[in-house]
């Protein structure tokens, strides 16, 4: 066994070679008494030691801890991502119009002659003519 895995093994499986594998706890013994091996695996130790202490939090902190945690939560619920304000019933008010405009355009593609005809340009002149018809009602 090499240096390098020996300090993977020890970064994998901690600093209690009992935990190794089985087929490596021979050697890493072995290696585990020189001088470099035996550091690397006090280190590994020192850390297995930090993660083996559990957190002191107090219920203090963990309630408020909780309480901002739905609070956050309840703030998210407030404002609805993109999608779901797609699907208010004011924001079908421009796709109404839009679509009520294409279908006007539409309409009057089709019925709009190719031809110049007398009755179809007075239709349109109608319709479209400023003087008739304004938005305030007709003049």
């Amino acid at each position: 066994m090499t240096l390098d895995q020996f300090r993977k093994l020890a970064e994998i499986w901690g600093g209690d070679i009992d935990r190794w594998p089985a087929a490596t706890q021979a050697a890493a013994r072995d290696m585990a008494a020189g001088g470099e091996a035996g550091r690397i695996l006090a280190e590994q130790l020192r850390l297995d030691r930090l993660f083996s202490v559990a957190p002191d939090v107090s219920d203090d902190r963990a309630g408020r801890i909780g309480f901002a945690v739905l609070q956050r939560l309840a703030k998210a619920d407030r404002n609805p991502p993109w999608f779901r304000r797609l699907l208010r019933p004011a924001s079908f008010v421009p796709a109404a119009g839009l679509a009520c405009s294409a279908m006007v355009g539409l309409w009057l593609a089709g019925e709009l002659p190719y031809l110049q005809q007398q009755e179809a340009l007075s239709v349109v002149s109608m319709v479209f003519d400023g003087s008739a018809v304004t938005l305030w009602g007709v003049q």
